[in-house]
């Protein structure tokens, strides 16, 4: 079921819907929208309510001329899940959804979601040394930003798509779908959005959620062990999935949408 929720007079936030239960709360990555979550919703609400929305200025969301950033995108997650009565949530946040989340919890806490999925977003971005779990080195991290910032961004993101997944060739009906997707953010809020999540340090945060709640965290294969050295310095109880690459959800839905209910069902019994 598509909807749309009113969130301000400049704010209208397109979501998709499914399923009766606990609400599962998807939230897209940098750029991208509900569409990413397509093998997952349908799975998943045999047993939830499995939701998934656009942030501001994605997808068929509004466009608006401010907000681009990720503690304006934390506090449009609160206004959302308070306009559709989401009680007792799982948020999942993919890639930079993660920031919106963790900035969730920043400024509105832990009283409403009971669980957090991290998908494949390093509490921190900047990777200071090759053993770091992060995106990338700061320099790579600002070529990036100057790539995606030049009038040859398409191009980029036509690029970047294949690199979603483990197994080449990637379907061209993918890449078009991860172009379009893209494009859709206006420029000014894709580049804000961008340089502020390649500086991102939520490594606190993240161990204070873990402290506080179940915690998943679903990393692509090239960051396991990474991953797992910093989940064992920094916050042990956190759990650990390692599978494909970035869009691992899409790649392989079935051991995705299975981590996820095995571990909602072994830490939130009913």
């Amino acid at each position: 079921m598509h909807g749309f929720a009113g969130i301000s007079d400049e704010l209208t936030i397109h979501y998709v819907a499914l399923g009766e239960g606990r609400p599962l709360v998807f939230i897209p990555g940098w750029t991208m929208d509900t569409g990413a979550f397509r093998e997952n919703l349908g799975p998943l609400s045999a047993d939830f309510r499995a939701i998934a929305y656009d942030p501001r200025s994605h997808g068929k969301s509004s466009r608006t001329e401010s907000g681009h950033d990720y503690r304006q995108h934390g506090a449009d997650l609160a206004a959302f899940l308070d306009e559709l009565e989401l009680k007792d949530v799982v948020l999942l946040g993919w890639s930079a959804g993660a920031c919106a989340a963790y900035s969730y919890f920043e400024q509105f806490g832990y009283g409403n979601v009971r669980a957090f999925v991290n998908i494949d977003q390093p509490p921190k971005a900047v990777r200071e040394t090759p053993a770091d779990w992060g995106i990338n080195s700061r320099e790579q991290l600002a070529q990036f930003e100057q790539f995606m910032a030049s009038p040859q961004r398409e191009e980029f993101a036509r690029m970047a798509a294949p690199t979603m997944f483990l197994n080449p060739p990637v379907d061209a009906a993918f890449i078009e779908e991860f172009v379009a997707s893209s494009m859709s953010t206006p420029q000014p809020a894709a580049s804000l959005l961008l340089r502020e999540v390649n500086r991102s340090d939520y490594a606190e945060v993240a161990a204070e959620v873990a402290a506080r709640l179940p915690v998943l965290h679903i990393v692509k294969e090239e960051h396991g062990e990474a991953a797992r050295r910093w989940i064992e310095v920094n916050a042990r109880q956190i759990e650990l999935c390692v599978l494909g690459a970035h869009m691992m959800f899409l790649e392989f839905p079935a051991q995705f949408n299975a981590a996820v209910t095995r571990f909602l069902d072994s830490r939130l019994p009913a």
